[in-house]
């Protein structure tokens, strides 16, 4: 890894923790001790990375410290170790925070279960792809809907539950396979070549060992359903240098998970037999892209059909290369919801709009729709962040516009099932003013039930109905009958992938608001400069 501040490499070289970030908390470089101990956990922000791992003492607040610009000092605890931050401006946007005293010497145990922690795992998988060791297996084992029994029965069973996993593990695994904790639901296994062959063979124990665990609220009380667990496995491979981290491996056994999660749950996946290798080798790009700030929006106009004028946008996300070729969304979603990253990039884009909110404004007022996907309401950790990211900016908290700009866009395969879940997750952002949209109308008969369930304000219509216009009476009689119930709902409809000028007009005669499409522009990486946000934030 480079560094391009040198008092960032000097922390590098001594293997301390060191972060780069903006004012806004996004962390733009690290130390490799830090990305070892704090790994992205959802989003690129330094925020999301110590959450859940340090809490600072009463009345310090680490995004103040970023955006106050000054040399601070925030103390707190983590592992019940006290631990320093220091916050340190190198210039007006650019903010240098090193975590000091005792974190400095590697952690070795987790504190809640006493097994090596993922400092330990990464040290011993370096040592394996450094001595060119082969034959080596990695299990991933995911307990499954941890977060909601944390949530709604309290994080004293979750950690009861982690415990007597772990137990549980130890008592059934050969004793030459190393056991650590992962994260807060997950536990690594590194398999040497020996027992290899037995790695089906050992998840399944696994899998049945934790069958045996409930859910217990409390001593002496009745049991509210037993654990089940997701697991992955692949090879290790032997890395090219002793620091390299098994990216590529780790992203095939995330996307094994994942798998095991998308069939079901309760069952076991071989990372090395899925049938879409792409898929986690595509992961392995993305995470980089990510961590290098290589995910970008790029936006189309919206226009209003009976005007012809530009009256919003839609930000599409983009991965640039690393030899600056431009690769379309279609590209590498799948591969990100498959890994369960789709949430970041998400954050990624929506920051980036936001962003453009503050460009903007001096313009006329227009709407700014953005994706988000369903992993992105799993995570409300990243709602409080986009409005807190709002705030600062000033452009979407109506600073000079009464109706906010920004639009969060999702279909009908994207919301959670439970449309009353899909609610509660979104409502910090409805309360915060932000409107939503729901994409795809038409593709899925379960719409109109979003519709019922939903405050939504944008109908986007279907784009293979749009397309299918000016040849099928059907595909008109469908929109026209869309468009209907939209007007007496009072949403605004939106055609997408509009071609030409004669479906433009179909769809104004009939009464559709906007429309978007090819025919009025192609997506368009459009970066902000510094000068047009600083001159916005001069005049408010």
């Amino acid at each position: 890894m480079e560094f391009d501040n040198a008092a960032l490499k000097g922390g590098a070289d001594q293997g301390m923790i060191v972060f780069l970030c903006n004012s806004s908390g996004r962390v733009t470089n690290t130390s490799p001790r830090a990305e070892e101990l704090f790994p992205p956990q959802g989003e690129e922000t330094l925020r999301g990375r110590l959450e859940g791992r340090i809490s600072l003492n009463a009345g310090q607040s680490l995004m103040g410290a970023l955006i106050d610009g000054e040399q601070t000092a925030l103390r707190g605890l983590m592992d019940n170790r006290e631990i320093t931050l220091g916050v340190t401006p190198l210039d007006e946007n650019q903010r240098l925070v090193v975590l000091m005293e005792s974190l400095c010497s590697p952690a070795t145990l987790d504190s809640l279960t006493s097994l090596p922690d993922r400092s330990a795992m990464l040290e011993r998988v370096r040592e394996v792809q450094s001595g060119g060791e082969g034959g080596h297996r990695l299990l991933l084992v995911d307990i499954d809907r941890l977060k909601t029994v944390n949530d709604y029965l309290g994080y004293h069973v979750g950690d009861r539950v982690i415990r007597d996993l772990a137990r549980a593990m130890q008592e059934t695994v050969p004793d030459d396979v190393l056991i650590a904790r992962w994260s807060g639901h997950e536990f690594m296994l590194l398999v040497p070549p020996r027992q290899a062959e037995r790695t089906p063979q050992i998840a399944e124990q696994i899998r049945t060992a934790a069958s045996s665990i409930h859910f217990v609220p409390a001593d002496d009380a009745p049991h509210l359903g037993t654990v089940t667990v997701s697991i992955g496995h692949g090879t290790l491979g032997p890395g090219e240098t002793s620091r390299t981290q098994p990216r590529d491996q780790l992203s095939a056994i995330n996307a094994a998970v994942y798998e095991a999660k998308r069939t079901g749950r309760d069952r076991v996946v071989d990372a090395d037999q899925l049938k879409q290798p792409s898929v986690y080798t595509t992961g392995g790009a993305l995470d980089r892209a990510i961590h290098e700030g290589r995910i970008v929006g790029a936006s189309q106009p919206i226009v209003d059909l009976k005007t012809g004028e530009v009256v919003a946008d839609e930000t599409l996300a983009r991965m640039i290369t690393p030899e600056g070729d431009v690769i379309p969304a279609g590209m590498f979603i799948e591969a990100a919801s498959r890994l369960q990253m789709a949430h970041r990039i998400d954050f990624e884009i929506i920051n980036q709009t936001i962003t453009n909110c503050v460009a903007s404004l001096d313009h006329r007022p227009m709407a700014h729709f953005v994706n988000i996907s369903g992993d992105f309401l799993q995570h409300p950790e990243l709602m409080e962040q986009v409005i807190e990211t709002a705030q600062n900016a000033c452009a979407c908290v109506g600073g000079k516009q009464e109706v906010k700009p920004l639009v969060l866009e999702m279909t009908e395969r994207e919301v959670l099932e439970d449309t009353a879940d899909a609610y509660s997750a979104l409502q910090p952002l409805i309360d915060f003013g932000l409107r939503l949209a729901l994409d795809d109308f038409g593709s899925g008969y379960s719409s109109y039930r979003y519709l019922l369930d939903m405050p939504f304000t944008f109908l986007k219509i279907e784009g293979a109905l749009v397309q299918n216009m000016s040849q099928s009476l059907r595909a008109q009689k469908i929109v026209q009958h869309i468009q209907a119930m939209a007007s007496d709902m009072g949403l605004i409809t939106v055609a997408e992938f509009i071609g030409d000028q004669r479906t433009a007009d179909m769809l104004r005669d009939m009464g559709i608001d906007w429309g978007q499409g090819f025919h009025f522009g192609r997506p368009e990486i459009v970066r902000p400069t510094s000068a047009d946000i600083r001159e916005f934030v001069h005049e408010i």
